[in-house]
């Protein structure tokens, strides 16, 4: 929901400053301006995970590319990690992903977080590649691709 876009925000910022950057909604982020719209405007979904009325999670997932969708916007709040819910948040993806008729699953994510790393080599995902993003924190991705047989 709309609504939901500040507190999504601020679960997102929270997390960037762990590795000392910050949410960039004119740059970078700006998927994260309006994420409902966004991600529905590319045929896709944004969900959020709410606990007792805060946002402690999210992920989004876009459809408009040809036989692959790609998951974007995995962000878990530190005081639910390794609990399970980034996995339970990717399987949402993959299943409405598959759902659609899509067949692979890819992303992009900072090489810094690592723990996700871990999680999408887990969940059977291949790292594919990798990309700077020129911004103004030198980020650098790698990218991760599954099939979603």
């Amino acid at each position: 929901m709309p609504a939901d876009a500040p507190a999504v925000h601020d679960l997102v910022d929270a997390i960037f400053h762990e590795y000392r950057f910050a949410l960039a909604l004119d740059g970078v982020d700006a998927h994260l301006r309006n994420p409902c719209e966004y991600f529905r405007s590319r045929r896709g979904e944004f969900w959020v995970l709410d606990r007792d009325g805060e946002i402690v999670g999210s992920t989004g997932v876009i459809l408009d590319n040809d036989d692959s969708a790609e998951l974007k916007a995995l962000y878990v709040h530190p005081s639910i990690r390794n609990r399970g819910w980034g996995a339970r948040l990717t399987t949402l993806v993959m299943d409405f992903a598959k759902g659609a008729g899509k067949r692979r699953l890819i992303l992009w994510s900072d090489t810094r977080f690592t723990d996700a790393h871990r999680l999408y080599r887990r969940l059977g995902f291949m790292q594919s590649g990798e990309r700077d993003l020129h911004d103004a924190y030198q980020s650098r991705e790698y990218g991760f691709s599954r099939g979603l047989d």
